[in-house]
């Protein structure tokens, strides 16, 4: 084991000591000063959405919001004490989501953006001129994003998958109108002194991290350079599930209708001059491309003049299905929307992919399976998160009618299909026989279900871009009656834009930053013209880690008065079912935060070492490093009387009375500050411990 290692594990284990010594004093990592579990209530914001589907929840609960100039970002914070339903006794208790960033959402394209990635590969990146302010000279085919005019407002937010970040956390992307997409999340150097002060999460390390597109440089070996600028217009991208800690595939579409595959790392290296401190580096480099123009490649597809040509394009247009072992190599399909066309394209991992390396990416030259159907502007592609024995599901939203799919993992790729006509195959608009609606579809959320209720189609509620009193399709699910019930956001935009009140008192102007209404107290007055008193823009929809919470960005207007404030607000429902029928256990994979917050407002377990009594979980007890240590704790003595140990559940006694604290990893007495393996195993001796969550519970750490 050489030095850098050494000092790694040393780390490590100090760490993991510091750790159980900060869950005994009541200092839990996962957790903030609050007692009790903070109250859901509405989040009111200053600026409104400039797209739809501008909501996004994280697996660990992080919340996101993107409007016209601003990204929101808001951090989950944690009970220490009671219970779930504590929080209704106390009206002084502050409100979930209190702790919150705001970061402008006018993102400019400056190549310094990536200094630092740059950096990594010994490459150094001048900034722009300093007194030149229309440096940016565009990037693409558009005819104002290729001239650099651009406003540069973000079109569409995501997380990236659990374990990609700093300390194992999800990053944020974000895609601007100037075709570039930037990553935000958590920087944090070990050696610098404001991380030695935190004890919560803060916004103190966020930054911005990196971005891709919009001529940015990337490192690049096979350049003579050593980098290229990414002369490209990103349209559309997405993240593939969860791979491996700090490992992650990146799907990214440009104008010219191109979709790249692109490896996501972040790992720790010995530091260049100084060995025994490793620093955190990224590493993005592209492993493939294919052609997404899709089939719909003739003159009424693409020419603007052709009579019968009708406008596409969507930010959401591509999506990957979860990852499913086949012949011991990780596959998953990737959908990707055209021209009136999907198709399902399948991206293997060949071997294993090991931190710091480029992974072996297979791209299948032609779609394994594809669908003609009409695609308007703004068309969204989901995937269901299970996969029951070769099936993965999904929905389109064409963005006006939902269509469900399904795909099997054994299907064999097809050969391509010649280019045709958008007229050959019906879909140059949309079938006059089928009864869709007008209100496009602004928000898809699939639920979870269980493996043994399998039907054709998977279970999804939607929501509409407006919602009015003459209309009430705005919220749809296909839920069974008997586990279907209306969101409490739901039924409060219901109540609003249903009730007739007196014109004269419409006119009279509405508080749209409000809930509710003076008028809610009055009797109906027949005698006087009624109008709906108000009606609701509905940006976007998102589900909570476990599904149990939901989430609508709406904007809400008065009838009567054109709506001059730009305002919006978040509005949240539990799931009533869960809590008058008990939890439902979650088919996907949660993270321990995840959890968490599922106890709090989804009525699910306790999760124990973090809201249990328990302070360690049993799994952890037996994890393979205290299993490594085992030996090793039996042979432990009290240094103050030299008596041996009995180790308990969280500490270790000695027959005199002398009681010490249990490393939450390794399960040894703690004797002193900065144990090192070495000192009980040896020189050379590899510590099966990454160090990057909590042994204790699984958590993250804050630093």
């Amino acid at each position: 084991m050489d030095k850098s290692k050494s000092n790694t594990g040393h780390s490590n284990i100090s760490r993991a000591s510091f750790l159980l010594q900060k869950l005994i004093f009541g200092k839990e990592l996962l957790v903030n000063e609050t007692l009790q579990t903070r109250p859901l209530r509405t989040i009111h914001l200053k600026s409104r959405p400039l797209t739809s589907h501008a909501i996004s929840w994280s697996c660990d609960g992080e919340l996101a919001v993107a409007t016209d100039d601003t990204i929101y970002i808001f951090i989950p914070e944690y009970p220490r004490g009671g219970g779930p339903d504590d929080a209704g006794e106390d009206e002084e208790l502050q409100s979930q989501f209190s702790l919150s960033y705001r970061a402008s959402g006018l993102i400019r394209p400056d190549p310094t953006i990536n200094a630092q990635l740059c950096s990594f590969s010994g490459i150094r990146v001048a900034g722009p001129p300093a007194n030149d302010e229309n440096w940016f000279p565009g990037v693409g085919n558009g005819l104002v994003t290729g001239s650099g005019a651009s406003i540069c407002q973000i079109v569409r937010l995501e997380w990236s998958p659990n374990g990609l970040g700093c300390n194992l956390r999800p990053i944020l992307t974000a895609l601007s109108t100037n075709g570039g997409v930037y990553a935000l999340g958590e920087h944090i150097d070990m050696q610098s002194t404001m991380v030695a002060g935190m004890r919560t999460r803060s916004f103190k390390a966020w930054k911005t991290l990196w971005g891709l597109g919009a001529q940015l440089p990337l490192p690049d070996a096979s350049v003579e350079d050593g980098f290229r600028n990414m002369n490209e217009r990103i349209q559309s991208f997405s993240w593939a599930k969860e791979l491996a800690p700090g490992r992650a595939l990146m799907a990214y579409c440009n104008d010219a209708e191109e979709v790249a595959i692109m490896s996501v790392q972040l790992f720790p290296r010995p530091r260049e001059g100084e060995p025994s401190i490793d620093e955190t580096i990224w590493d993005i480099r592209e492993v493939g491309r294919f052609d997404g123009r899709g089939k719909h490649t003739k003159e009424d597809a693409i020419d603007i003049t052709d009579p019968d040509y009708v406008p596409h394009g969507t930010s959401f247009s591509l999506d990957w299905s979860p990852w499913f072992l086949v012949d011991g190599k990780r596959v998953a399909i990737l959908a990707y929307l055209a021209k009136n066309y999907v198709g399902f394209r399948r991206i293997t991992i060949v071997g294993d992919w090991e931190r710091g390396q480029t992974p072996q990416v297979e791209i299948e030259q032609t779609d394994m399976t594809s669908i003609c159907m009409f695609l308007s502007t703004d068309a969204y592609i989901k995937w269901e998160d299970q996969i029951v024995t070769t099936m993965a599901r999904g929905v389109i939203a064409t963005p006006f009618d939902v269509k469900p799919f399904q795909v099997s993992f054994n299907e064999t790729a097809k050969e391509a299909t010649e280019p045709h006509y958008t007229w050959e195959c019906a879909t140059t608009y949309s079938k006059e026989d089928e009864q869709t609606s007008l209100n496009p579809i602004s928000g898809v959320m699939i639920h979870d279900r269980d493996a043994s209720n399998v039907g054709s189609v998977p279970y999804y509620s939607i929501v509409r871009l407006s919602a009015t009193g003459k209309n009430q399709d705005w919220f749809q699910t296909n839920l069974p009656d008997a586990e279907a019930s209306l969101p409490q956001w739901a039924a409060k935009i219901r109540k609003h834009t249903t009730r007739l009140i007196p014109r004269a008192m419409a006119l009279e102007g509405l508080d749209s930053d409000s809930d509710d209404s003076e008028y809610d107290m009055m009797e109906e007055d027949s005698s006087q013209l009624q109008v709906h008193e108000s009606r609701y823009r509905i940006w976007g929809m998102a589900s909570s880690p476990g599904g149990s919470v939901t989430a609508v960005l709406v904007s809400r207007y008065s009838t009567q008065h054109p709506e001059r404030r730009a305002l919006c607000k978040v509005m949240f429902s539990k799931d009533e079912q869960a809590q008058e029928n008990g939890f439902m256990p979650s088919v996907r994979p949660l993270t321990t935060e995840g959890q968490v917050w599922e106890w709090m407002y989804g009525n699910r377990p306790e999760v124990v070492g973090t809201t249990a009594e328990s302070k360690i979980s049993q799994e952890l007890h037996n994890s393979p490093l205290r299993e490594q240590f085992r030996d090793v704790a039996s042979r432990q003595h009290c240094v103050f009387c030299y008596a041996g140990l009995k180790m308990g559940g969280d500490e270790a006694k000695c027959q005199n009375g002398h009681m010490f604290a249990r490393c939450a990893s390794t399960g040894l007495a703690i004797m002193a500050p900065d144990i090192s393996p070495e000192e009980h195993l040896g020189a050379g001796t590899m510590v099966e411990s990454s160090g990057e969550v909590c042994g204790g519970c699984g958590g993250k750490f804050v630093a």
